[in-house]
């Protein structure tokens, strides 16, 4: 084995630690972020959720799709926090199956960050576009109690009630269902969204007109949304952090150190053999 090929050897797991190491805390620098120049989608965002009284119920639609969640979840999450930690009372509905799949996730993680806060699941609604005409005029089902309930029904029973709607949008029901079936219906409900980039070309004359208070639909509107009133990550007086979080970059770091030190130790003596001085290690060939 040449020493060449033992020196490569020894130092490719070092290089590749370490890369890891710096990929791992390269997205926190935020030297490293890419800056986002026009920050008013995102905070026209903000200002419209803000705007909905502490008091006050707002209903969000959750009708993304699998594929392109990922990308708009970390801006849902956050929308969703800014309105819990306000008071807010929440009542989630979905028309599709998949935004379904996607809501009971959603509400279910709420109820572990948030125990307290006032959450209501209004299920699926069936019917597609003619299941969101009727949600019109009636949107909680028979039987479904609770004190967000019962305020939603002393307001009227149907889309009226609420202060505003956060649309989710990513499959057939999103936001342009709703400004084309609910706006001209219910011209008072102020109405935001949140939508993965493919649907940026058609819901953005939406948001120009002022038919859609509020959109974000790109990951740079995403990020500096996340970055303008934090994640679930924030602290939150009277929230408890939810165990499993993830672990923090100096851990990680730390432990990718550790791991090189054991590497070296092991390679050393694998690849080096025992060291001594060149008599020495002629007498023991000899």
């Amino acid at each position: 084995m040449s020493s060449a090929w033992r020196r490569r050897a020894f130092l490719a797991p070092i290089v590749l630690l370490v890369l890891l190491s710096l990929a791992e805390l390269a997205p926190r620098l935020s030297a490293l972020q890419l800056a986002n120049p026009d920050a008013s989608r995102a905070e026209a965002l903000r200002a419209a959720l803000a705007a909905v009284p502490a008091d006050g119920v707002a209903l969000v639609d959750i009708d993304a799709d699998l594929g392109t969640y990922p990308e708009v979840r970390p801006a849902v999450r956050a929308a969703l926090d800014q309105l819990v930690r306000r008071g807010v009372r929440i009542a989630v509905v979905s028309f599709s199956a998949e935004g379904r799949a996607i809501a009971s996730a959603e509400l279910d993680r709420m109820q572990r960050l948030a125990p307290a806060a006032p959450l209501l699941d209004l299920g699926f609604r069936s019917g597609a576009e003619a299941g969101l005409v009727r949600s019109v005029r009636s949107i909680v089902p028979e039987g479904v109690g609770g004190a967000v309930a019962a305020e939603i029904r002393r307001r009227g029973g149907g889309l009226a009630a609420f202060d505003a709607a956060l649309l989710i949008g990513g499959g057939e029901i999103g936001p342009r269902a709703w400004v084309e079936q609910v706006r001209t219906r219910v011209p008072q409900l102020q109405m935001v969204a949140i939508a993965p980039s493919v649907l940026q070309p058609e819901l953005e004359p939406y948001r120009a007109s002022g038919q859609l208070k509020a959109l974000l639909a790109t990951v740079r509107d995403d990020v500096a949304y996340v970055s303008a009133v934090g994640g679930w990550s924030a602290p939150r007086p009277g929230v408890a952090p939810v165990s499993g979080r993830e672990p923090s970059a100096l851990a990680i770091l730390l432990g990718m150190l550790v791991a090189i030190g054991v590497l070296v130790e092991a390679l050393a003596g694998h690849l080096l053999g025992p060291v001594g001085s060149p008599a020495s290690r002629g007498q023991e060939e000899r």
